[in-house]
């Protein structure tokens, strides 16, 4: 049976008119199908919008002008090259690149807290890498304003995610705050030809973490979720967010709420001169969180892990050799 993907307001949560209801919605979509698009996020409209202006303005400069924010050191920063990851590879298949290019910032919050210095960190909490503020003017403040605006979204949906697991509401809190997420600006430019065989914009995965919130550029479109035996599109809703769940959750919940395989599909042939842009925010709980079953009643899926560590083997196993 297909299992539709909800869309879920969460104003009565927000303003604290009525709780339950809004996590009872919650708690059937991370049940049965693990995706979300939800509306009363309170995120303004000004936010999205400026944030996809300093990233096309960034996408659009030459390549050699993009590849100065690359960083040195080879972390999870600034500027990833067109097709030089394939999330297929996440889960051990062969999958070509995907058909993108992408932008990634981490933590803008301070870090002088030696947590984030500790060399168990390893590169989790690089510094960021910036274009030059003379090639996309207020690109820093922009993605910075709109991590924060994330995160707040994110700690929202994670108390939500508390009280739907029948525990306290603030149980995540210390769990997730000092978070290493990544922030992603994707391009998905015009396809001057066919795609190799099996090569998408985004290849069949699931995410990594523990939520993640996706924005779309001119919609999500594209965006398509396995229902057991078919891909079903994502709604398309104006001004909302995506919501999937993450590996993390999934183990934490031991199965009983789901990380669902999702893709991003090419368009059809008559829109391949058609760029799309997708802005994600890939919440990651704290890099020594221990993710271990929540479940008091059925045996563990899945052994002890934690954040950091999961994170480390899934982005190791996606990248592409040069």
């Amino acid at each position: 049976m297909t299992r539709k993907v909800p869309v879920i307001d969460l104003t009565d949560f927000r303003t604290g008119r009525d709780k339950q209801a809004v996590v009872e919605q919650v708690a059937d979509a991370c049940r049965s199908i693990g995706f979300l698009v939800i509306s009363g996020h309170g995120v303004p409209a000004e936010m999205f919008d400026a944030m996809l202006g300093v990233s096309k303005g960034f996408f659009d400069l030459p390549v050699e002008t993009k590849k100065r924010a690359i960083p040195a050191d080879g972390s999870f920063r600034g500027y990833s090259e067109l097709a030089n990851m394939s999330l297929g590879q996440s889960l051990g298949d062969d999958a070509p690149p995907d058909l993108r290019e992408g932008f990634s910032v981490n933590r803008v919050q301070d870090k002088s807290d030696p947590y984030y210095s500790n060399p168990a960190a390893g590169k989790l909490f690089a510094p960021n890498v910036w274009p030059d503020p003379e090639d996309v003017p207020g690109f820093e403040q922009a993605f910075s304003d709109y991590y924060l605006a994330m995160e707040g979204v994110a700690t929202t949906l994670m108390r939500i995610f508390a009280l739907a697991l029948e525990l306290p509401e603030d149980f995540f809190d210390a769990k997730v705050d000092k978070h290493f997420t990544n922030l992603v600006a994707y391009h998905y430019p015009p396809m001057p030809a066919a795609p190799k065989p099996g090569q998408l914009r985004g290849g069949a995965h699931t995410d990594f973490g523990s939520l993640t919130l996706v924005y779309g550029h001119p919609s999500v479109s594209g965006l398509q979720v396995w229902d057991g035996s078919e891909w079903e599109d994502v709604p398309v809703e104006p001004g909302t967010l995506v919501v999937n769940l993450g590996d993390l959750m999934a183990q934490w919940t031991n199965d009983l709420w789901v990380s669902t395989l999702h893709r991003v599909a090419n368009p059809p042939e008559s829109e391949w001169d058609k760029a799309r842009y997708s802005l994600i925010f890939f919440h990651q709980p704290n890099y020594d969180c221990v993710i271990e079953s929540l479940d008091q009643v059925n045996p563990a899926k899945y052994p002890p892990t934690t954040s950091g560590e999961h994170l480390r083997r899934k982005i190791l196993a996606m990248r592409v050799a040069a």
